[in-house]
């Protein structure tokens, strides 16, 4: 069932009050004047701006101004179109007031809506709250049902392309195929918003083709970005990019699969993502580029800018980002550092919005049926909460990496800045950064290259990086107590690379043999 036949089922039901989330305010009306012709109602549109307008059956007549006032329609609702004996079939209405969520906290409009939810359910009528946004008073939360509109979806946005072209020049469109390809790139997007952007893209490339695309891409990252909370991840990654890490990066393959064709017939439900704890510098994020790999979108979740300064901001902005996830799913959700944001220890200083906002996020997880894998990373697994870490299929722990890891690391490294790693003493470098994460390793190679060619553009040597690596304070010496806390608790969470797990086990054996 669909948003909109849940909306018209709720309404055949006689519930009193609907709360509409949802931004775009044409696409919901028009939803519920196709509703209004099957039930044989009118439809009525108010706002504080122009009053009442009667939308379905079209009517021409101006919008009543005298009814600007919230109270005043809503007086007007309860008192005028009471039902009589003469009036029955004339009363049969849904009235829709645009922006109503800013006169929530008015005791009049509240205690208004709790008196027609009294009347409502003995009349054909229901009045519908449509907002972007809303945070229910807890007088209402009983009375009213909260509807989140969906963005629209691949049929939707396929029947716009089809309209956009046709009122373009044919010898300008040259859709070739290529139609599931845009209508993938624009989803995310609301209807207007994806107009504009094929408006903006048309006018970049002077044809719509599958050369839009690119154009389509950028201008939604943007909007996307203008979120506030979601970033649209451009640059991503290939597990061969990757040093070490085997078990996580053949975890996350395996993975990968359960959502492609064929694995759902087959009986496999799809993971609904994994958690990579580990030190900073271990390939956490790195990793979680990768799993996008170029093929699905990735989409960064900045937890922290979810919480505004606004009663029922936070967890409306929540919503709304978690539905940008699914509209454009299949697609990677990452979560970056969650323990900064969903972390103990918040709830009773901020009133509990840390906590709303947490458990929106964990029942969308538990809930929704979109293709989303998230992605989330943390460098502090002790103050996560249980039942976050519970959500996940999986959690990894990322130590630092093995010899044989340093030296696939570097190796990426040097290869990457079109170095033979074949021309360098590995071994000898391997050896000298027992304790270097892999970003560190990294900065050696970096560091090693302006070295090189500050000393007139010299060969790269092996001297080079090991002074680089000489010049350079790992991170472990200066947190070994917390290396060492995180290791305790590794023991229940699956290493994220076969010689980590050695090693570990090693370690196991000699404290065993100490005692």
């Amino acid at each position: 069932m669909n948003t909109t036949q849940h909306i018209e089922h709720l309404i055949r039901a006689r519930y009193p009050i609907i709360a509409v989330q949802s931004h775009e305010e044409q696409r919901v009306i028009s939803e519920l004047a196709g509703i209004s012709a099957r039930q044989e109602k009118t439809l009525y549109a108010w706002a504080i701006s122009t009053g009442v307008a009667q939308v379905f059956p079209i009517d021409d007549t101006e919008p009543n101004a005298s009814l600007s006032d919230p109270v005043a329609v809503l007086r007007h609702i309860l008192t005028e179109f009471r039902p009589t004996d003469d009036k029955q079939e004339d009363s049969r209405a849904i009235f829709v007031l645009k922006d109503v969520h800013r006169y929530l906290e008015n005791p009049v409009v509240c205690r208004l809506l709790r008196d027609l939810v009294a009347e409502l359910t003995t009349r054909h009528q229901t009045v519908v709250l449509l907002s972007a946004s809303f945070s229910l008073p807890a007088e209402l939360e009983k009375d009213v049902v909260l509807v989140d509109y969906p963005l629209p979806g691949q049929d939707e946005l396929a029947d716009l392309l089809e309209r956009f072209s046709d009122e373009l020049p044919q010898d300008v469109v040259d859709l070739n195929g290529d139609t599931a390809r845009i209508v993938r790139a624009l989803q995310g997007l609301t209807l207007n918003e994806a107009e504009a952007v094929l408006a903006q893209a048309v006018i970049a490339t002077g044809r719509l083709d599958a050369g839009v695309i690119p154009t389509v891409l950028d201008a939604k990252a943007q909007l996307i970005r203008r979120s506030g909370a979601l970033e649209y991840w451009a640059a991503q990654a290939d597990y061969g990019e990757i040093g070490g890490l085997d078990l996580l990066k053949a975890w996350c393959r395996e993975t990968e699969l359960a959502f492609g064709e064929g694995a759902q017939e087959y009986g496999l439900e799809p993971q609904r993502g994994v958690l990579i704890v580990g030190l900073p510098g271990c390939g956490k994020s790195l990793t979680a580029k990768a799993v996008a790999g170029g093929v699905r979108p990735l989409l960064r979740l900045d937890v922290g800018a979810l919480f505004g300064g606004l009663v029922g901001q936070s967890e409306a902005q929540t919503r709304t980002a978690l539905k940008v996830a699914e509209a454009v799913a299949p697609a990677v959700l990452w979560l970056d550092e969650i323990e900064k944001a969903l972390g103990g220890g918040g709830g009773e200083l901020d009133g509990g919005t840390s906590q709303r906002v947490l458990g929106t996020i964990l029942t969308w997880m538990e809930e929704t049926q979109a293709p989303v894998f998230i992605v989330a990373t943390a460098n502090d697994i002790g103050s996560l909460r249980p039942e976050l870490i519970r959500r996940f299929g999986e959690v990894f722990f990322a130590d630092l990496p093995q010899s044989g890891e340093r030296r696939e690391i570097l190796s990426i490294h040097l290869r990457k800045r079109r170095r033979d790693p074949a021309d360098f003493d590995l071994d000898t470098v391997v050896e000298a950064t027992a304790n270097f994460t892999g970003s560190e390793l990294e900065k050696a190679v970096q560091s090693a290259l302006r070295r090189a060619f500050a000393d007139g553009k010299r060969a790269v040597t092996t001297e080079d990086l090991l002074a680089a690596a000489g010049e350079m304070v790992p991170l472990v010496t200066t947190m070994a107590e917390g290396i060492s806390h995180m290791r305790e608790w590794a023991s229940r969470a699956r290493p994220a690379s076969s010689q980590q797990a050695s090693g570990h086990r090693s370690a196991a054996r000699r404290r065993a043999l100490e005692l």
